[in-house]
């Protein structure tokens, strides 16, 4: 035995591969025929299919439904490539193969694989060992295997035969449902609404459903047979929630096999199937040569609900009947309907099932090593408090759910568990599935609504190899008794007895049969009963057993057996490093937003060359720094759970780096693009390529360089789009806009900061604001230029706004036009209609506005919002035009427009009421999951400082007030960038670079808002970080101060998104303001605006590893030190850990 295991071991000798293919052939002693490998291509499409006088695109294989039958011998290996052509991630799930150490194959979506994308492929192999009769293949992705089906025939070994004898002919017959909808939306609508989803339009026959439906007469299935000759009948129920009895009208069905396993024969009218099994019967034509109806309806044991309760036929036909489809006016006998029993006939099913033996003694396992007791059915979680009334449709307001020993079952979402058992990730699954339920009680009476709601989890049941294993299936009556179909992957087992009512281990076990009991992989456990099943763990791996009644493993009713390898390798699964190597793991984690929408993401590939560019403002030209000659720069459009790839080329004279503005980055800090944190920057002549997935975000951002002030002119949009076949949460518009609102200089940017740093005074301030790069035609020189906005009467456009200025909040307005605010930094709110916008650096607000006013031309305007005291602002306006198609007089007019647009009533500058009421609308669009306790308490001060001119320093560089130099911070430390990335330090542990010491509150308590000492002005310079554990729950209180003078600060934090729980004037008091949180439907932003001589509240839950700047986005206050950083520890395994750098990161 030892040589045995040892013949497939990683160093192997010449003489122990030739011992272990002299095994492989011992193992074939009646026939020597040499085994074949068939190789197939499988095409996943949509196809479009019509049934029931609808046609649909249905997603099937190779453009067929059901899909491709394939015919294999006993020994023989299946290569089948599978390429998904479809807009659903796929697998395909090989039924009742053993799977013997090839586990990879096996293809339940995120068990054993990883999803194939849309694109993408995958090569199942596999070798069918000592199995034989009817099985078959199948989607394991959602609902997909409502159509993405087909039979998968094993034949003996060549020179072998059946155990009867061989029939004049075989005959496939796939029974399955059909929708008149898309299975997937039928699903998709279950799981949102919570109830049970709307059941089959019909039931079909090798795709059809028969001529006892509408339009099905013509192609119901005929089936021949000559008198006295013997067909196979490989019956198998592909159905996706139905058991079905089946019958052939006035004939007798000899069962010879079930699941691929042969059986002693026995004799009988009518089969019940449950989903998933398969029975091969004989049947003679013994009857008068006429059309005899084969037939299908369903066995349902659930009480009080709803099933289809139609019967699909299709004709068995004797060659010699009266007429035949030859003849000239087609058939005239219409066929005989076999009598099938009742829908709730369980005595017949249960007789059925009972009859099954072995045809011969087999050797059960009489000793046992894990006992264990599963009860499996159906539960009701109660409501969530954030859902609403429409999401919670089960019985009394509840949501169905399903469970084994109250675990209800969760996939994973972004690996899969085997990968993760063999590759120790942690974090993705536990072993810890109980051996019996957590508390005993009358299992099929009268069940305390307290067991009703079951525990969710990712849970598994480690099993030792070669372990004798014993699992008692007990039915529960909770919700409904109900007959349930239990599949164990990758295992056959014996079924030793079944019966109804309570299983009783002192009695029940006289039952058992342990002398032929039937060998199945699929076991029809009886409504308000219990089954008993056996086998050895001889096959390593992780094998998920579930109910095969779909809406039931998507309600929860599964686990995993986790089967350790044995001691050598021919115990052990097939290493499988090629297929399944980080690369996988990688896209395994693309797929981890793909909850709710089944639709393939994309990768964007991108390239921003950094250059140099004249551009023309003010009558004036400058060289501006642009991407690609673009100002502003291009617009990026994806949809939620894309990869956005964007190779940055630096030609510019200057450093650079690009941050994109408001992704979360999930693992991904390396691509984040703060200049010194997360990265050293791209000097000119080099390059670096971003990457990184949109991960559950829709809505306006936008990307901008963070180095110096190149942001001025270096930005653009970046649109995210709902996943494809999602849709917005409100009407979609006819249109959709961007709109940059921005900063200009007459000066370089660069000389405008270099200047100030020198002199240690505020810079000057802008020359003029912007829409999309234009000033407007308020401005000299800038009418021809003037941005336009189409719209038609009667239509809605979504207006994407974005603040891009450098320095300023502005106030937003469209003139006699409402705005409904919709979304804002990405992240969708209550709506609510509003005349102005105020918009700080950095935030972004979608909004819709229809064209419900006189045809005319109206301006987009905005102006500051300015809230520091006795300081220089840019007092400008900037325009675009909202021009209505049939306004009385186009740019199309000979002499141009001649109808002045109207101008909106903008706000006064310092209108901070206005500002504040604004910002305080904002509403999560529902209940959402605040963390209400907290792990980290933070309360920090924002605002300016003055430093004391330096000895050493002359009087033009102390330009500040009363020869000081202005500084900024935050708990009266003001940031200093350092020469090398934190996050490089950090992950290298690089001493030198950074401390961890910023102070969790101000180091001194002082009137924040009042007039404060100046001894409190001037802050301690320092490259500070705050450590946050992995996974803990944080609130900071975020305080402006009076210092030098109180200011509106958007406050920016990267790689998160924050609820923002309250805002208020003065000073904050932890005693009464936080009666006034919200924490029911607070927004999420990414930027906060801190009102001027105020306070906000946000909340956030440290999940993402990494080093994150939080500052302020009024670049000159950055400039000056009003920053900070979170330094985030990775969690447990690779799945909270931060990914490694890439290859071509800029080095310092």
């Amino acid at each position: 035995m030892d040589a045995l295991n040892a013949t497939f071991g990683n160093k192997i000798c010449f003489s122990l591969c030739l011992f272990g293919l002299c095994l492989l052939v011992a193992s074939s002693t009646t026939s020597l025929a040499e085994p074949k490998t068939h190789k197939h291509e499988f095409v996943i499409q949509a196809t479009p299919v019509k049934r029931l006088c609808k046609s649909r695109n249905s997603i099937t294989v190779n453009g067929q439904f059901p899909g491709p039958t394939l015919e294999v011998n006993n020994g023989d290996t299946l290569v089948v490539k599978v390429t998904n052509r479809a807009q659903y991630n796929v697998t395909i799930h090989w039924h009742g193969i053993r799977q013997m150490r090839t586990g990879w194959a096996d293809g339940p979506e995120f068990v054993t694989q990883c999803p194939i994308r849309s694109g993408g492929s995958y090569t199942y192999r596999f070798t069918i060992q000592g199995q034989e009769g009817t099985l078959w293949w199948h989607a394991h992705s959602s609902w997909l295997r409502a159509t993405v089906y087909g039979a998968l025939i094993i034949h003996p070994k060549q020179g072998d035969s059946y155990p009867f004898t061989k029939p004049k002919r075989e005959t496939t017959l796939l029974l399955g449902e059909w929708w008149n909808a898309n299975p997937i939306n039928v699903l998709r609508q279950s799981t949102r609404t919570g109830g049970a989803p709307n059941v089959s339009d019909a039931y079909t026959i090798n795709g059809q459903p028969g001529d006892l439906y509408n339009c099905s007469s013509k192609d119901t299935v005929i089936v021949p047979i000559d008198s006295s000759e013997t067909n196979l009948l490989r019956v198998i129920n592909a159905a996706l929630n139905q058991p079905l009895f089946f019958s052939v009208a006035n004939h007798k069905l000899t069962v010879v096999s079930a699941d691929a396993s042969y059986t002693k024969p026995f004799t009988t009218t009518v089969l019940m199937l449950g989903p998933g099994q398969t029975t091969d019967v004989l049947i003679t034509g013994d009857q008068p040569p006429a059309r005899y109806y084969l037939a299908a309806r369903a066995y349902f044991s659930a009480h009080n609900a709803a099933f289809d309760n139609t019967t699909t036929t299709a004709i068995l036909e004797y060659k010699s009947a009266p007429c035949s489809p030859n003849c000239k006016k087609g058939p005239t006998a219409k066929p005989i309907m076999p009598q099938l029993p009742a829908f709730n006939d369980t005595n017949t099913a249960s007789a059925f099932t009972k009859s099954f033996r072995s045809p011969r003694k087999v050797e059960v396992p009489t000793e046992i090593d894990e006992n264990l007791f599963f009860t499996i059915g159906l539960g009701l979680n109660n409501c969530p408090k954030n859902f609403g009334s429409q999401r919670c449709q089960g019985p009394n307001g509840t949501r169905f759910t399903a469970s084994m020993n109250n675990v209800s079952f969760v996939l994973p979402n972004n690996i899969s568990i085997l990968q993760a058992y063999q590759q120790n990730i942690p974090g993705v699954f536990t072993t810890d599935f109980p051996a019996n339920p957590p508390r005993k009680f009358d299992y099929t009476g009268n069940v305390s609504r307290s067991l009703w709601q079951p525990m969710p989890g990712t849970r598994g049941y480690k099993l030792k190899y070669g372990s004798r294993v014993q699992v008692v299936l007990q039915d529960t009556s909770i919700v409904t008794p109900e007959n349930h179909p239990i599949h164990l992957h990758g295992y056959d087992f014996y079924i030793l007895a079944e019966g109804f009512g309570n299983f009783n281990a002192k009695t029940d076990t006289k039952k058992f049969n342990l002398v032929d009991p039937p060998m199945r992989n699929t076991v029809a456990v009886p409504a308000n009963g219990w089954a008993v099943i056996r086998f050895v763990a001889d096959n390593p791996g992780a094998w998920i057993m579930h109910c095969h009644l779909d809406v039931h493993i998507n309600w929860g009713l599964a686990m995993v057996f986790l089967v350790d390898n044995g001691m050598e390798a021919l115990n052990a699964i097939f290493g499988n490093k090629n297929r399944f190597s980080l690369s996988l793991f990688s896209l395994c984690l693309l797929l981890a937003s793909s909850t709710i929408s089944l639709a393939e993401p994309k990768i964007h590939k991108h390239e921003f060359v950094i250059q140099a560019t004249k551009v023309k403002r003010l009558c004036k030209t400058h060289n501006s720094i642009t991407v690609n000659g673009q100002y502003p720069g291009p617009t990026l459009e994806v949809n939620n759970g894309d990869t956005l790839v964007v190779k940055v080329t630096n030609k510019a004279r200057y450093n650079a780096t690009i941050h994109w503005h408001g992704i979360r980055q999930m693992r991904t800090g390396w691509a984040d693009g703060p200049e010194f944190v997360t990265q050293c920057p791209i000097r000119p002549g080099g390059s670096y390529t971003y990457r990184f997935t949109i991960q559950g975000q829709e809505g306006t951002l936008w990307w901008h360089a963070h180095s110096s002030w190149l942001r001025a002119t270096v930005y653009g949009a970046l649109i995210i789009h709902p996943k494809q076949g999602d849709s917005y949460p409100f009407t979609k518009p006819k249109r959709e806009t961007a709109i940059l609102l921005g900063e200009w200089w007459d000066a370089n940017p660069i000389d405008v900061v270099r200047q100030a740093t020198r002199t240690g005074a505020a810079p000057n301030v802008s020359d003029a604001y912007t829409i999309n790069g234009q000033p407007g035609d308020l401005y000299n020189c800038s009418s021809k230029d003037t941005v336009i906005v189409p719209i038609d009467v009667g239509e809605t456009n979504l207006l994407r706004v974005i603040n891009a200025a450098l320095n300023q909040p502005l106030f937003f307005s469209v003139a006699n036009h409402k705005l409904t605010v919709v979304s804002a930094d990405a992240s969708y709110t209550k709506p609510f209609t509003t005349t102005v916008l105020m918009l700080g650096p950095g935030q972004t607000t979608d909004v819709l506005i229809t064209g419900d006013q006189p045809p005319a031309r109206y301006y987009l305007a905005a102006s500051a919002y300015f809230s520091a005291q006795n300081a220089a602002f840019d007092n400008t306006t900037t325009t675009a035009i909202l021009e209505y198609r049939s306004a009385p007089c186009s740019p199309n007019c000979k002499n141009g427009p001649t109808v002045k647009p109207i101008m909106p009533q903008l706000p006064a500058f310092n209108d901070t009421n206005t500002a504040s009421a604004f910002t305080r609308s904002f509403r999560s669009p529902r209940k959402v999951e605040v963390p209400t306790e907290i792990d980290e308490n933070l309360f920090f001060t924002v605002g300016l400082g003055l430093n004391n001119c330096p000895n050493n320093f002359r009087a033009r560089r102390c330009q500040g007030p009363n020869g000081t130099r202005f500084t900024a911070s935050m708990n009266n430390v003001s940031f200093v960038f350092p020469t090398i990335s934190i996050l490089q330090a950090y992950q290298q542990n690089i001493p030198g670079v950074f401390t961890a010491d910023f102070p969790a509150n101000p180091p001194l308590t002082f009137d924040y808002t009042g007039n404060v000492s100046r001894s409190l002005w001037q802050p301690t310079p320092g490259t500070r970080g705050y450590k946050l554990k992995y996974g803990s729950r944080v609130q900071i209180v975020l305080q402006d101060t009076s210092i030098v003078t109180p200011e509106n600060h958007p406050i920016h934090l990267h790689g998160y998104d924050f609820y923002i729980l309250a805002e208020g004037f003065g000073n904050f008091n932890a005693q009464n303001d936080p009666k006034k949180f919200n924490l029911v439907d607070p927004p999420m932003r990414n930027t906060v605006a801190v009102p001027v001589n105020g306070w906000a509240v946000i909340r956030f839950v440290a999940d993402n590893p990494g080093v994150w700047l939080m500052h302020c986005h009024l670049d000159v206050h950055i400039t000056w030190g009003l920053a900070m950083v979170f330094l985030v520890d990775n969690g447990v395994g690779a799945l909270q850990s931060i990914e490694p750098p890439p290859a071509d990161l800029p080095l310092c």
